[in-house]
C-alpha cells in the first residue's frame, strides 16, 4: 500500500490520488458508512464477492468496480488468494469527470486480456516506487488517464467497449475520410460500406462518437474546408465548399457558422492575421 502525501498544492487540482494498494491475499472489508474518497478494486487474480448498493457481484480477474464516496460496501474472498489493486481518488472535480465520462458505478466493469487495463497494477507500482513526485501532478495525470481508459476499454452488461466500437467502425472511418467530398454520399451508402442496416449504423456511431452518421460527416468537410482555408489562400469559398462536398455554398457557410461559431471568410482571416 502507498498512502499518498496530499499536499495544500495538490488539494487545488481537478483531482488526486489519496491512496494506492496492491493485496496478493485480500481480506476480509466492510465498510458500513462507504469510503470518504471515489474507490476503485480490481481483481489482479483470483476471485472476490462485492456487496454494495443492494447487489452482489463476482470479481473476477480483468474485472474492477468503481465505488462513489460514502457508498456502504463489504467484500469478501472466493478464492485464496485473491489478489487485487486499487487506488482512492478525490478533488473538486473528480465528480464532474466520474459523470461527464459516463463511467458507471457500483456494478462490474470489465476489459479484454489485452488492454491496457490488464497491466496497469503493474504499471503504477513502479510508477509510484521510481517517482517521488508520483502524489502530485504526475499522480493528477496517472488517474486521469485510468478514467479515460477506463472509458475506453471499459465494458458493461457485456456491451462493447468504446474501443471496440470504435474499431468496428474504423473502416468506414478511413472509407469517409476518402470520400469525403462527394456530395450524393448519404447514410444509405455508409451503412451499405460497413454492412450494417442504417439503424445499426446510427446506433454505431451514436455510441462510438455521440453523433450521427450524416452530422459526423458534416464534422469531417467542416474539418477539411478549414484545413483548406488556412493552407490554400487562393481558392475562393464557394470553390472550397465545392472540394468538401457541399453543393449549396449558403448551405456550407451555414454549417461552417454552426460549428464555429464564426463564417468561415472570417476564420480565413483570423489564421492568416497570426501568421
Amino acid at each position: 500500500m502507498k498512502q499518498m502525501l496530499v499536499t495544500t498544492l495538490d488539494r487545488t487540482l481537478p483531482i488526486f490520488i489519496e491512496l494506492m494498494g496492491w493485496n496478493e491475499w485480500q481480506e476480509e472489508f466492510v465498510r458500513p458508512d462507504g469510503y470518504h474518497c471515489y474507490h476503485w478494486l480490481q481483481t489482479t487474480g483470483g476471485k472476490g464477492l462485492f456487496e454494495c448498493s443492494g447487489k452482489t457481484i463476482t470479481l473476477s480477474e480483468n474485472q474492477g468496480v468503481l465505488l462513489p464516496p460514502h457508498v456502504p460496501h463489504r467484500y469478501v474472498t472466493l478464492t485464496h488468494p485473491w489478489s487485487t489493486w486499487y487506488i482512492t481518488f478525490n478533488g473538486n472535480y473528480a465528480p464532474f469527470i466520474v459523470s461527464s465520462l459516463g463511467l458507471a458505478t457500483s456494478t462490474v466493469i470489465q476489459w479484454e486480456p489485452h488492454s491496457p487495463l490488464s497491466s496497469l497494477h503493474k504499471r503504477s507500482r513502479n510508477l509510484a516506487l521510481r517517482n517521488l513526485d508520483f502524489n502530485g501532478m504526475d499522480g493528477s495525470a496517472f488517474v486521469y488517464r485510468f478514467l479515460i481508459n477506463l472509458k475506453r476499454y471499459g465494458q458493461v452488461d457485456n456491451q462493447r467497449s468504446l474501443s471496440q466500437h470504435n474499431l468496428r467502425l474504423m473502416p468506414l472511418f478511413r472509407f469517409l475520410d476518402e470520400n469525403y467530398s462527394d456530395p450524393n454520399l448519404g447514410l444509405t451508402h455508409m451503412a451499405d460500406y460497413a454492412g450494417v442496416s442504417p439503424q445499426q449504423l446510427n446506433f454505431l456511431f451514436r455510441t462510438a462518437t455521440g453523433m450521427s452518421p450524416y452530422q459526423y460527416l458534416i464534422h469531417l468537410r467542416i474539418l477539411k474546408a478549414k484545413e483548406f482555408l488556412i493552407n490554400e489562400e487562393k481558392l475562393t469559398i464557394k470553390a472550397i465548399g465545392l472540394l468538401v462536398g457541399f453543393l449549396d455554398t449558403s448551405h456550407f457557410v451555414s454549417s461552417f457558422r454552426k460549428l464555429e461559431n464564426i463564417p468561415p471568410g472570417q476564420y480565413r482571416n483570423i489564421h492568416h492575421n497570426h501568421e
